[in-house]
């Protein structure tokens, strides 16, 4: 009889405890999906952007981008097929309410570590660890050269994203309209009602890249650093242990590193390597 490598071992020992905590009955028994390509056992919700090139991207009915990958490969870790995992778009202002009612079991959508307060969701990773960077309209980068030149402009930031005040820390009467979305920010920026948009480097060249045309570049050096997590319902720990020990078996087989290769030949995007892949230390921290 084959043994089962220690890895196998482990990943068999997650999806046991894991559907321990969702709720599920994946241990020890075979999920039958029927040939329509619903799933008749358990399923798992997994909050995820919609709006952002090369990280969560919705595009023809299909999701795309690194957090999609690193969401199918932690979903697949705790036990689920890919037909049993339901991607649903959320927001920044609605991704821990939708946590909290059950609406997602995680959320996997560019979520910085530092923009959770103490209490309010369980953390797991960091899984990425980006810097911030500006996007401008081409016709203005010869002006817009980098955070220098921000003096007296506009800067339009979206919430749950870079905060407002780093952005005023940058240059002196900066003006920051925080709108809801991404794609808020790119149009006022297109029409003329913002200067620039400071945005983690990721989405910003996903952006550029999206918008196609050249009608956009991202000038300057980077700046600052914020790490992506996974975040799952207050409480759920045990989850969030889970979680990480996906993320590593992640980083360990290859597949992050596919991952990002696969988001370089998206969006043109490789982050700074010599922070990624992050150590991983949210769950372990949450217990200090």
């Amino acid at each position: 009889m084959l043994r089962l490598s220690r890895l196998s071992r482990n990943i068999a020992a997650l999806v046991c405890a894991a559907s321990t905590v969702l709720g599920t009955s994946a241990c020890g028994t075979s999920i039958s999906v029927v040939t329509n390509g619903l799933a008749q056992g358990p399923t798992i919700a997994i909050g995820v952007a919609a709006d952002q090139p090369g990280l969560g991207f919705l595009h023809g009915g299909e999701y795309s981008g690194f957090d999609i990958s690193v969401a199918q490969y932690v979903a697949n870790t705790l036990g689920f097929a890919k037909k049993q995992i339901v991607f649903k778009q959320v927001l920044p202002s609605t991704r821990v309410s939708s946590l909290e009612d059950g609406t997602v079991d995680m959320v996997v959508d560019a979520f910085a570590a530092d923009d959770v307060q103490d209490g309010e969701v369980e953390l797991a990773g960091p899984y990425l660890t980006v810097h911030a960077a500006l996007l401008v309209r081409s016709d203005s980068a010869g002006t817009i050269t980098g955070t220098d030149d921000l003096a007296g402009r506009t800067v339009c930031v979206a919430k749950g994203g870079i905060p407002s005040y780093s952005v005023r820390n940058l240059a002196e009467d900066v003006t920051v309209s925080e709108r809801d979305t991404y794609p808020q920010c790119e149009t006022a920026l297109m029409i003329g009602q913002a200067d620039a948009i400071a945005a983690d480097d990721a989405i910003a060249a996903g952006l550029a890249s999206n918008r196609g045309g050249g009608y956009l570049k991202v000038v300057g050096e980077t700046f600052g650093e914020r790490s992506y997590a996974i975040a799952v319902k207050s409480g759920q720990s045990t989850l969030a242990k889970q979680i990480d020990a996906a993320l590593q078996y992640m980083m360990d087989d290859g597949s992050w590193k596919q991952a990002i290769d696969k988001m370089k030949q998206s969006i043109g995007y490789v982050p700074d390597m010599s922070l990624n892949p992050p150590a991983i230390t949210l769950s372990a921290a949450s217990e200090g």
